[in-house]
């Protein structure tokens, strides 16, 4: 499995519509958390979900969702370290932690260009984003857990070459088989 995480518009998405352009299976982390959300409610990954869930309750969710096939399972987009650690952890097969990052002044760039914004709208949608999902506050662990740290600075295919490697490094090292 590979966990995609990362600072708000750096590149997630992309990551996972290339992996699953490679034969990942890609499933938003919405998807999972959407099924968690009955009970009490809590904010947690970006939308409301039930308050007291148990991260095995998580994993059980991602197992359902995986075709027990060979493609590794690519979730986007984590933004709890702690829940990605402890997924690694539990994970019966190989997971790696991809952390995508970019200078703020090229997230801002892209963004404004693919919406047709200005660069103070921009800005701060990816400020705003950023402090919603407390990115600067969990760096820090974000840097102790993650296998792969990708900076997204560079064009498309330096960005892609390093998104095959860590596939490619999967395949082998699980022989490409998933739970």
């Amino acid at each position: 499995m590979i966990l995609l995480a990362g600072t708000s518009e750096a590149g997630k998405s992309s990551a996972g519509e290339y992996l699953a352009a490679l034969g990942a299976r890609r499933v938003k982390i919405r998807t999972v958390l959407v099924q968690l959300a009955s009970g009490r409610q809590s904010y947690h990954e970006g939308i409301e979900t039930r308050e007291d869930f148990r991260f095995d309750e998580f994993a059980s969710k991602l197992l359902e969702l995986s075709d027990h096939g060979e493609a590794p399972l690519a979730v986007e987009s984590f933004i709890d370290a702690a829940l990605a650690k402890t997924m690694k952890r539990a994970w019966p097969a190989p997971c790696s932690i991809i952390f995508i990052t970019a200078p703020e002044i090229v997230r801002i760039k892209r963004l404004a260009q693919a919406r047709g914004l200005t660069a103070n709208e921009a800005r701060r949608i990816i400020r705003r984003k950023d402090e919603r999902k407390r990115v600067h506050e969990q760096i820090p662990n974000w840097r102790a857990i993650a296998d792969h740290w990708i900076d997204n600075a560079a064009d498309i295919i330096i960005f892609r070459a390093r998104l095959l490697d860590v596939f490619q490094t999967m395949q082998t090292s699980s022989g490409g088989i998933q739970p």
